[in-house]
């Protein structure tokens, strides 16, 4: 027999390697006292790569002695010692790395000045290169606090927000674009980068995805209403009020609470502008900046509602009877310009009879006609001689006195369509409301 081979799934990890660090744009209005109120930051150190020197600054961090490293013939109490005092000294060498990176000994190897609206760095002391060489010096060595946050936008990563710490440029200087490494504690956090950033400007850089929080974006019904009808010279014009909701499910499940700052589009050049929501903490270009915290182990909603006004117009005269009563129906007319479109669909209903008089006396003038040149194709074949040749020459008599009365049936009810079409029109005209 044929062996019988199944197929074992492939299964995949989730892969966030497509993911590049984000730049922020710094918002255009100020937060000012919108922060006010919140509890202190934590702090945090951000260290620009450039200025970041090799090997770290923790002597005897690997390969370090341990007390009592002699042991040749120890006795197993004397090896009972060391394990203790082994794991004394890492219990405080860990607490050594929890504390806050010190980079004093880090000192900046420039001068910074300003000139003007420029910013220029010297080196104080000239460097040497070997040939074929290279070297990273530090511009800037201070400390920077600035608070830790989460920021969620969708166009970046759908499921998860990334960590990342807004801070303001205390230094005085200006810092240049470029890769940032931010460290918490000691331990290495992640990598992010910036945009330029002038003096007291404040911004956030994005170092990791934060795992520990998810949340699912969902649009909500949105709805489109009616707020105004207003009628001007035979033209309806109508106001309608589109409002879109979006709704932020966060489910925080780290053992932390969460600042989540939420980026969702600016639709201000699109006329949308925010109802019914808190007021964004920044406002660029492209994106409003919202703010919610969302304490451990708990599930949060941010809902966003956004509108515009939208306005639509009727010329009554091009339409149908179908339209005016749909005009007639909404509740945001007025009962003064429902009465008026009312006695408009009553001369309306007289036009409608004219024209049906008029369409019916020119159906028979074309039958007629029709008719008549039937008749006279049998008269040229038929001789002289027969009888129903007087019968076809007696019916062409009596058609021919039947279309004189339908050309003058058809001249009055023309004249008439015509004087019911222009009392509409100038009704509809007159119409305000």
């Amino acid at each position: 027999y044929n062996p019988l081979f199944i197929q074992r799934p492939t299964v995949e990890p989730e892969l966030f390697r497509s993911l590049r660090p984000v730049a922020y744009d710094g918002g255009i209005r100020n937060r000012g006292d919108e922060r006010a109120g919140m509890p202190p930051p934590p702090p945090a150190t951000v260290v620009s790569a450039p200025g970041m020197p090799g090997g770290g600054g923790y002597p005897g961090m690997l390969g370090a002695p341990s007390p009592g490293a002699d042991g040749k013939g120890a006795s197993l109490r004397a090896m009972d010692e060391r394990r203790k005092a082994d794991k004394k000294y890492a219990e405080a060498l860990g607490a050594e790395m929890a504390e806050k990176m010190n980079l004093a000994a880090v000192d900046p190897g420039a001068t910074t000045s300003k000139l003007g609206d420029s910013f220029q760095y010297v080196i104080d002391q000239p460097v040497s290169l070997a040939r074929q060489k290279s070297a990273l010096l530090p511009i800037v060595g201070k400390d920077i606090e600035g608070t830790r946050v989460s920021i969620y936008n969708q166009a970046v990563q759908a499921k998860h927000p990334l960590l990342g710490l807004r801070f303001k440029n205390t230094t005085g200087a200006n810092l240049s674009q470029g890769p940032v490494t931010v460290y918490e504690g000691s331990t290495y956090a992640g990598d992010a980068r910036f945009l330029d950033i002038s003096p007291n400007d404040e911004r956030m850089i994005a170092f990791a995805i934060d795992l520990g929080c998810e949340v699912i974006p969902q649009n909500g019904p949105g709805s489109t209403t009616i707020t105004n009808v207003k009628a001007h010279k035979g033209i309806v014009a109508i106001s309608r009020r589109q409002t879109d909701e979006k709704v932020y499910k966060i489910s925080n499940k780290s053992d932390s609470a969460r600042t989540m700052v939420i980026e969702h589009p600016n639709r201000t050049n699109q006329q949308f502008k925010l109802v019914n929501t808190p007021k964004p903490v920044e406002e660029t270009t492209e994106l409003w900046r919202f703010e919610t915290k969302v304490e451990a182990g708990k599930s949060a909603e941010y809902k966003v509602t956004e509108e515009k006004m939208l306005g639509e117009q009727l010329v009554l005269t091009n339409s149908g009877d179908e339209q005016i009563r749909w005009v007639i129906s909404l509740n945001e007319a007025s009962p003064a310009l429902k009465a008026k479109l009312g006695d408009a669909l009553s001369l309306k209903g007289k036009w409608d009879v004219i024209r049906r008089e008029l369409q019916q006396v020119r159906a028979d003038t074309q039958r007629i006609a029709q008719d008549q040149d039937r008749i006279r194709k049998n008269l040229r074949e038929t001789p002289k001689e027969a009888e129903v040749y007087a019968t076809y020459l007696e019916k062409l008599s009596a058609q021919e006195k039947e279309l004189e009365a339908l050309t003058t049936k058809e001249k009055k009810w023309m004249a008439d369509e015509f004087k019911a079409k222009k009392s509409y029109e100038d009704f509809l005209y007159n119409i305000e409301g």
